[in-house]
């Protein structure tokens, strides 16, 4: 389920069975690189998109959590520590923090929390055929590590 009003709506009635969220981590930059920065929220939107539609009716995709790049990570993770706490009260099991900001997996301890870094591939330069064949890739890899997640507690 997406962060619409559309899908809220049916996660308020089915609230039972989604008990995962997807969390982006983007970085914003206005500066030297808003180019990598935009083509890290672009990469990131499309990724969390197709894992939404996966596991549609299980997770819910929430917005982006947005921060200054060129501030230092640790500043951020306070912010994010009370996400992660409101979203565990709300009955959140599962949270999967998604970014390609490898500056998140030195946090990762701090966080209590998988970080699930997936390199930048700019998809900008690519054909919509590649581009699909290189998300597909993706998604591949990523679909066993939430089914994992989920059978440990089984």
């Amino acid at each position: 389920m997406k962060w619409t009003t559309e899908d809220i709506l049916s996660f308020v009635n089915e609230r039972k069975y989604v008990d995962t969220a997807i969390l982006p981590l983007i970085p914003v930059n206005f500066h030297d690189g808003i180019k990598e920065s935009a083509a890290m929220n672009e990469f990131m939107t499309i990724i969390t998109a197709e894992l939404e539609r996966q596991f549609k009716g299980r997770v819910l995709l929430l917005p982006s959590f947005t921060y200054l790049n060129e501030e230092e990570i640790a500043s951020h993770t306070k912010p994010l520590i009370r996400w992660l706490a409101s979203l565990k009260e709300s009955g959140m099991k599962y949270i999967f923090l998604m970014t390609s900001d490898s500056k998140w997996k030195q946090m990762e301890e701090e966080l209590n929390e998988e970080i699930v870094w997936l390199p930048l591939i700019p998809l900008e330069n690519l054909d919509v055929t590649y581009k699909k064949e290189v998300i597909t890739e993706q998604i591949k890899h990523l679909i066993p590590l939430f089914m994992n997640k989920w059978q440990q507690e089984v």
